[in-house]
């Protein structure tokens, strides 16, 4: 697996300073190498390969790096979706979302403990150490997924991420597979998943996911900076996911996240 880039201080320092969706970020994106956003001018909604930014519209859609760590919109290690409002954080900041720690739905539908999508199983079916107020009703037996589990949450999962998300974060210091639930782990964002007491360690759902162990597909927190000279600062995309970079987007119903392709939930 490819070691994280060290230029994310100097692209910090960059998303700053432009501030917004100018042609300056759009060439920062296309400096990461995952979207190709046109010269439409600022806030347009056709300047991207899912339809463009949107003005004043969802965080992780807004073509603005938020946050300033670095990473704008779907390239954010933190940004869920398109529908994500709060780049911060691993929550999405979706009114009614992130609520329940016992049991967990599609973690990328903006209602997450839902139940609606065919996707309920245990918290403890992904956690290495479940703490002991979360094993009511557990039963190792139910943690298997079914295919409407599949169908409704497979194509909305990016790359490095299972169903629940269980997800490969990288940053400078490695890689780990942490819960990014909020509802479990409140207190887990980008900058604490090495402490295993704000990010619980998981081991991601084998039915339902989109994993990063190809050494051209990119985890979370990573660029084609951080890819092997074989990759040939293209990535590759698991699951059937198509590959956006600067020479092929997304459908206007998807969005570019992590460099692959996964469908906008409407």
């Amino acid at each position: 697996m490819a070691s994280p880039s060290t230029l994310r201080s100097v692209l910090a320092a960059l998303a700053l300073a432009l501030g917004g969706c100018t042609s300056g970020t759009d060439n920062l994106a296309n400096d990461q190498g995952l979207v190709d956003f046109t010269d439409a001018g600022p806030n347009t909604t056709d300047a991207g390969p899912n339809g463009g930014c949107v003005p004043d519209g969802p965080q992780c859609n807004n073509c603005i790096d938020d946050d300033g760590d670095g990473f704008i919109d779907g390239l954010d290690p933190e940004c869920t979706g398109a529908m994500d409002d709060l780049e911060e954080s691993f929550a999405t900041g979706i009114p009614g979302d992130n609520r329940d720690d016992k049991f967990q739905d599609c973690f990328f539908d903006g209602n997450s403990g839902g139940g609606d999508d065919g996707c309920r199983i245990h918290t403890c079916c992904l956690l290495d150490e479940c703490p002991p107020d979360l094993q009511a009703q557990y039963d190792p037996s139910e943690c298997s997924v079914t295919q409407e589990c599949l169908n409704n949450c497979g194509s909305i999962t990016p790359p490095g991420c299972d169903c629940f998300g269980c997800c490969t974060v990288c940053d400078d210091a490695g890689c780990v597979d942490i819960f990014t639930n909020p509802a479990v782990a409140p207190d887990c964002d980008g900058s604490s998943i090495h402490d295993p007491q704000n990010c619980p360690t998981c081991t991601q759902h084998n039915q339902c996911g989109t994993n990063c162990d190809d050494p051209c597909v990119l985890c979370p927190g990573q660029t084609v900076d951080d890819l092997p000279p074989e990759c040939n600062n293209t990535p590759e995309c698991p699951g059937g996911l198509t590959v956006c970079n600067n020479n092929t987007g997304c459908a206007q119903d998807e969005f570019c996240n992590n460099g692959c392709c996964v469908r906008i939930v409407q």
